[in-house]
């Protein structure tokens, strides 16, 4: 038997095969033997069919079967020497066999292509400075103070900023009436609806009031059914309920784990200078991705483009009865995405090796530390999950990438001290 490989495009290979009669001899004998003792036929116990009635019932699946393991021992032997690593399934094509001479065949194979990215070590792109303004700190301090605000129940007409509370009676869109939800109960926080106009018919109104709002939705409502389109409510007030926000005192501060409203403030500040970094950092990085991704054009194995999407699609599956695979119309929509993640991923993996990037203990420690911040929990029992998990490696193999990322937009010295 042989085997010749052949380079049909950068992520396919061919291997050409040509097995003689006489080398299925042997494996047909072999799979018989293991039809013999396995099959049972009326009239015959286990293992004590005659061999040519086995012959004669089952002859064609093992020669079947034969055929597939040498074609499986020889791929697997002749990728193997020539340190190929196939992705995906082999597709058997031109399968001839008629029993008399020679059985040849043709068999693909996808790979990934050979790289050598170039540039990757000046992109000219980094990252900008980033600054938080005391306007942005306040936003957040007020959006915090919202959060943890409680409304209660006011005796007068309601204003902006109150919450109003009250029943659906009828609901008309564009003449057209509407049918009511189960649940016919509405809490409004006026001036901040998407709907404007309902909010102004509930300004004055009070407890135990009955309202016709007439109204029409802006052009840019969130829900398209609606935009531009007439409305009339019929409402019955129930409640009118003040926001009322937290007070800033000791017991107040101590159950958001800050000192006082100055250390507050100063962690809001932090928080958000961290998300602005990183937002920055990230726009860079991707920048860098594209801009070397069409200046080193290679192609992607079809094979890795339909794992990605069906992994995507099934990320969140509970069960393998719940996993699905990927429509036409799915591959065609997603395509250009998984393209892309998987020519960065092959990118940052070129750009680790070249560079022998590899994140040190103490940042790997680091990193599971503000894990465990977050998750308040001990360090050493993380570490220790981690590692018995192996996760560790998993752990270890994003810190490389992360950092092979933060080389192309020039944040070297974490790379740099890893040679």
């Amino acid at each position: 038997m042989s085997a010749e490989i052949k380079e049909t495009s950068a992520t396919v290979r061919t291997l050409e095969i040509t097995i003689p009669q006489g080398d299925l001899k042997v494996p047909f004998e072999k799979k018989l033997s293991q039809y013999k003792k396995q099959v049972a036929l009326k009239g015959f116990r286990q293992g004590q069919v005659p061999k040519s009635m086995i012959l004669k019932q089952f002859g064609p699946s093992i020669r079947h079967e034969a055929v597939d393991d040498i074609v499986n021992s020889i791929v697997q032997e002749t990728l193997k020497g020539a340190n190929i690593i196939p992705v995906g399934k082999m597709v058997v094509k031109e399968f001839n066999d008629d029993e008399k001479s020679d059985i040849t065949l043709k068999v693909e194979v996808e790979v990934d292509p050979e790289i050598d990215i170039k540039g990757y070590a000046d992109t000219g792109i980094t990252v900008p400075a980033t600054a938080v303004h005391e306007e942005e700190v306040q936003a957040e301090f007020d959006r915090l103070m919202q959060m943890w605000s409680k409304d209660e129940h006011v005796d007068r007409e309601a204003k902006k900023g109150d919450v109003v509370v009250g029943d659906y009676i009828e609901v008309v869109i564009d003449g057209e009436k509407q049918e009511l939800p189960e649940n016919k109960e509405f809490r409004s926080l006026l001036g901040e609806s998407a709907s404007p106009g309902f909010d102004e018919g509930l300004m004055g109104s009070k407890a135990g009031d009955k309202k016709e709002i007439n109204f029409k939705y802006p052009d840019d409502h969130k829900d398209e059914r609606y935009r531009g389109k007439t409305a009339q409510f019929n409402v019955e007030i129930k409640d009118v309920r003040e926001i009322v926000p937290p007070t800033l005192d000791e017991e107040f501060c101590k159950q958001i784990g800050v000192k006082d409203e100055a250390d507050l403030r100063n962690n809001l500040a932090e928080s958000l200078a961290a998300q602005k970094k990183d937002a920055a950092k990230n726009k860079s990085i991707n920048e860098a991705i594209d801009k070397l991704i069409e200046a080193n054009p290679f192609e992607v194995p079809k094979a890795r483009i339909y794992d990605l999407i069906k992994w995507t699609l099934n990320r969140n599956a509970q069960s393998e009865k719940d996993v699905v695979e990927p429509t036409e119309e799915q591959i065609n929509e997603l395509s250009g995405e998984a393209i892309r993640e998987i020519k960065k991923h092959r990118i940052l993996e070129f750009v680790a090796t070249k560079e022998k990037i590899k994140p040190t203990q103490a940042l790997v420690d680091e990193r599971l530390q503000q894990m465990a911040n977050a998750y308040h929990v001990e360090f050493e029992n993380l570490k220790n999950h981690f590692r018995q998990s192996g996760r560790i490696n998993q752990l270890r193999d994003e810190l490389r990438f992360q950092m092979a990322a933060d080389f192309i937009v020039g944040i070297r010295p974490a790379a740099e001290e890893t040679k």
